[in-house]
Order: C-alpha cells, then structure tokens, then sequence
C-alpha cells in the first residue's frame, strides 16, 4: 500500500510542479506588465477571490465528503448527482454572499471585476466533484494537471494585454476549459457526464453535512485568500509581494510536502473505514516524520539563501532591488509554514478521514480566528506586510502541534 501511495504522490508531484511552475511564469507576466502596483493588486484579487470560494466550498466539502462515501456505498451515481445539485445551492448562495461582500469594502470598479471573475466558480463545481470521484479510483495524472490547463490559459489572454473586464472574462473560460479536460478522463471510468445529472435524488447527503465539512475543512483553506485581503488595506502593492513571496515558499510546500497527503486519503479513509489502527499509525509516523525531515531541509535553503532565490524568479523582469528585498524578507517570514505545511496536510486528512468533524469545526474556527486576529493586528498598528506572511507561519506551526496533541487525547480513548 505504502508503493503504491508513493507512486501516485510522485504522479501527483509532477503534475503539480508542472502546475506550479506555470502559476510562477503567470506571476512573472503580471511582475513584467505591473511590477509591484494597484493595477497588480487588482490582476491578483481577480485570481484569487475566486479561490476563496473554491478552496472553501471545493477543499471543505467535495473530497472530505465524498471519498469516504464512495469507500463504502455502492449507489455512486446517486452520491455523485445528489452531491453535484447541492452543492450548486451552496455556491449560489455563497457567491450572494461574497459579491455583498466585496460590494461594501471595495469600489465600484473592483467590485465589477470580482462579480464576473467569481461566475469562475460554477464550472469548479464538476471540475471538484469530478476529480474527487478520479482520486477515489486512484486516477491522478489528469487532475493533477488541471492547475497547468488553467494557468496556460490566464497567460495567454494576459500576453494578449486581456485586462479589466476581458480579464476577468477569461477567467470564467479557463474555469470552463480545466472542467472538461477534466470531465474527459471519466471516459476511462465506468461512468460519464450524465452520472451528474440523474433525476431521482435519494437523500443519500444532508445539506447539514455540507455545512459542517464547509466550516471544517474548508475555512483551513481559505487562510491565504485572508492573507491577501488583509494586505489589500496596506500600501499600494502589498498583494503583489504577498503573492510574489508565496509563489516561492509555496512550490516545494505543494509540490513534494502536501501531495503524499492527498495520495494517501483514499487508502486512509478505507482503514479508517475497516478501523485498522495498527496501519494507520504505522502510515501516520512514517509519512510525518519523512516528511518533517525533508521540509527542515527545504526552509534551511530557503532561509539562508531568499536573497538568491527571489533574484533568481523575479529579478529577470527587472523589478526594482527594494521590491527584491521585501519580497526576499517575506519569503523568510514564511519558514514554518514550509516545515509544517505537509505534516499539518497529513493530519488533517487523518482527522476527516475518521469523519471526526465537531472536532474540526471547532479546530477551524479557533485558527480562523487567530488568523484574522493576528492580521487586524497588523492593519491596525500599520506594520509591514511580513507579519502577515510571519504570523501565517506561527499559526501553521500551532495547527500541527494542536491536531497531534487531540489525536493523542483521541487515541488514548481508541476512539
């Protein structure tokens, strides 16, 4: 099982540094065209905001809600339609929700671009649901190069001066174009397109427990998008280095630290299933403590070397030295975060895949909290935009350390 885990985390690897290295050549482009400015601020919130709504409905409910059921129901079909209609509700009234949102804090014109580049979302909804099904049938290649589809697509229309309102069009059908590469792998499935769309609903998945997954998992997720719309009421340019920085840290993190954790939950949520402890904790110390052992590694070169690293990415597009340096001094600031992420993606699967959620709920609205706490902070005393990327590091740290201590407390009691 271990093998097999590795293979398809090595297959995931590739496909997401193929995808990362694209979203390093889009933030290139926007350096290139916007150096560090409000006009980049506002390319990046279009990018991101709907990320927002992805990683918090997508993150929080698809894959932490279905894998575990498709380990042990037999009506696929049904749990897949039933999951893809209410989901859709969801959405709907989360975009509501956010275009309120973004209509009070931001201006006319930012407002314009958001609403539109957050439609982005709807076609999302299969692309999450799809792929939730493919991780489930240890199918990962295509999905995970669903990120490289879309970010080749955002740098075309960007090299073809797509801004504004076109802009955010064009993200609306990169969105569309990643769906159906991804939609195309389920020919080799034996369902298709219209196992979506089935009539007869079954009651099969409560909206409550939608809600609790979205609460759960999902507002883990949506911590950078804070990040950001925190920085967004700092100097003009304060999401760009945020970006900038986070392009960087954020390459080794998704690439080699977080993807065996994704490549182990179906394996983890059918022991879990079977109640195999002895194999979980077996995968369980093995994977955390490689994976410590190779993040130390990676924050070391990071840490010693940011000053080299960040000339190396963005000094080609001439942006200015003081730019280089803040960016260079965020990165820095991001070095927990690097050590922790993957360990703390391990544990958290571990939890969702016990479907231990009134845990989680309250675990993700304590780190929310400090999160958002810890950047009102910043904007209120007006410090500079590494406290963000620093406080962001400490509260990673704190959410590992806090999630081993509960599965301690749990596993003394044998669940």
């Amino acid at each position: 099982m271990s093998k097999k885990i590795l293979i398809n985390s090595l297959i995931l690897s590739f496909g997401i540094l193929l995808g990362r290295f694209s979203g390093y050549i889009r933030e290139l482009v926007i350096a290139y065209k916007f150096e560090v400015s409000k006009e980049a601020d506002n390319i990046i919130l279009m990018l991101n905001i709907p990320d927002l709504l992805n990683n918090l409905l997508a993150a929080g409910a698809v894959s932490a809600i279905l894998i575990p059921l498709l380990s042990k129901e037999k009506d696929i079909e049904y749990i897949l339609s039933e999951f893809t209609k209410k989901l859709f509700i969801v959405t709907l009234l989360m975009y509501c929700l956010v275009g309120v949102l973004i209509f009070i804090y931001f201006d006319y014109y930012l407002f314009g671009l958001l609403i539109i580049s957050l439609v982005s979302i709807f076609p999302n909804i299969l692309t999450f649901v799809s792929s939730s099904y493919l991780q489930h049938k240890q199918r990962f290649k295509t999905q995970s190069l669903n990120t490289l589809i879309f970010n080749l697509i955002i740098i075309g229309f960007l090299l073809l001066n797509f801004y504004g309102y076109l802009f955010a069009f064009s993200i609306i059908l990169a969105s569309t174009l990643r769906m159906l590469w991804i939609l195309n792998d389920l020919k080799y499935t034996e369902l298709n397109i219209k196992s979506f769309f089935k009539q007869e609903i079954k009651d099969l998945i409560k909206y409550k427990l939608m809600i609790f997954m979205i609460i759960a998992n999902g507002l883990i997720f949506i911590n950078p998008m804070i990040d950001k719309l925190f920085a967004s009421f700092l100097v003009d340019g304060s999401v760009a280095i945020l970006s900038y920085a986070e392009k960087i840290y954020l390459l080794p993190v998704s690439v080699f630290l977080t993807t065996y954790a994704v490549a182990m939950f179906p394996n983890l949520a059918k022991l879990a299933s079977e109640s195999n402890f002895k194999e979980i904790n077996y995968i369980l110390v093995k994977s955390i403590s490689f994976n410590i052992i190779i993040s130390f590694i990676i924050a070391c070169i990071l840490y010693l070397f940011s000053d080299y690293i960040v000339s190396l990415f963005y000094g080609i597009v001439n942006i200015k030295l003081e730019n280089l340096l803040i960016i260079s001094d965020v990165l820095r600031g991001y070095i927990f975060s690097v050590v922790f992420a993957g360990s703390l993606s391990i544990m958290l699967n571990l939890f969702f895949a016990f479907k231990l959620y009134n845990i989680m709920i309250l675990y993700s609205i304590l780190i929310v909290f400090i999160k958002i706490l810890s950047n009102y902070i910043v904007i209120y005393f007006n410090l500079d935009v590494y406290y963000i990327a620093f406080s962001t590091s400490l509260i990673t740290a704190l959410s590992f350390l806090l999630l081993v201590v509960i599965y301690i407390i749990i596993k003394r009691k044998e669940f």
